[in-house]
């Protein structure tokens, strides 16, 4: 029988705790795995099951101690990092969020959901189809996959309690900036074509006063946004993975610090 230390057992859970903390995190907050579908418990589960079965793979750490206040410190800070590291992917996918909103405003369904609200309907349904449509693209290209592998190589690289010196204010800033700037980019063929929609009924409504500009407008305008998610939709996965190329490049360097 092979002789086992009393001190092995306590390190192990300590080890498990930080582990499952780290990956709860990110199955709480990451796009691809924060659906409400996807029960509480099944992810709590799937985080212990992570956390135990590369434990034995993590050298232990001698100044985690179970009941020191500096282990629970160094576990709020795995769950903050968890936590970090999807939001950051929804970061990248708010350019999605931008796109919807001026389309949305363009074509008047914004107005429609101001003026005549209906609670069973969501009055961004153009951005939840968006939304979900990126998502699935994300799956499709597994870059939730590549997530999983940045987050299991970083219990190696990055100790546990150290939060990664790469998010500071300066880069979540810069990708804000560039999530709303990418957004701003897709969103140029629909400002272009609502903007000559516009010129034209503004042209008609002078020569034809007669002609009830709201319900024309309206009539035209919707068919017109159906027409340009159309001719959208075969470039998202394009977009998907150039929106995800600086979230993802933001968690590689937090998470993987020294990595090549």
């Amino acid at each position: 029988m092979i002789p086992i230390s009393g001190d092995i057992i306590p390190q192990f859970v300590v080890i498990v705790m930080m582990i499952s903390l780290r990956v709860f995190g990110v199955l709480i907050s990451a796009p691809m795995f924060a659906f409400r579908s996807m029960p509480m418990r099944m992810r709590i589960l799937l985080a212990l099951v992570i956390g135990i079965a590369i434990a034995p793979l993590i050298k232990p750490d001698p100044s985690l101690v179970m009941g020191e206040t500096i282990t629970f410190i160094a576990a709020a800070t795995e769950l903050a990092i968890g936590l970090a590291a999807g939001y950051l992917i929804r970061i990248g996918l708010m350019a999605f969020d931008v796109i919807s909103e001026v389309l949305s405003m363009l074509s008047g369904f914004s107005f429609a959901a101001t003026i005549g609200r209906d609670p069973i309907l969501s009055p961004s349904l153009v951005g939840e189809f968006l939304q979900l449509t990126a998502i699935a693209l994300a799956f499709a290209l597994n870059i939730h996959l590549v997530l999983l592998d940045i987050l299991l190589d970083s219990f190696k690289l990055l100790p546990f309690g150290t939060w990664p010196s790469a998010w500071d204010a300066k880069g979540l800033t810069l990708l804000v900036v560039k999530a709303f700037a990418f957004g701003m980019v897709f969103s140029m063929p629909s400002i272009i074509v609502y903007l000559m929609f516009n010129m034209t009924q503004a042209l008609l409504g002078r020569t034809s006063p007669q002609l009830n500009l709201f319900s024309v407008g309206f009539a035209v305008s919707v068919p017109i946004s159906f027409l340009l998610l159309i001719i959208f939709l075969p470039d998202m996965p394009g977009m998907v993975a150039k929106v995800l190329e600086g979230p993802m490049g933001l968690v590689r360097t937090g998470l993987n610090p020294g990595a090549n």
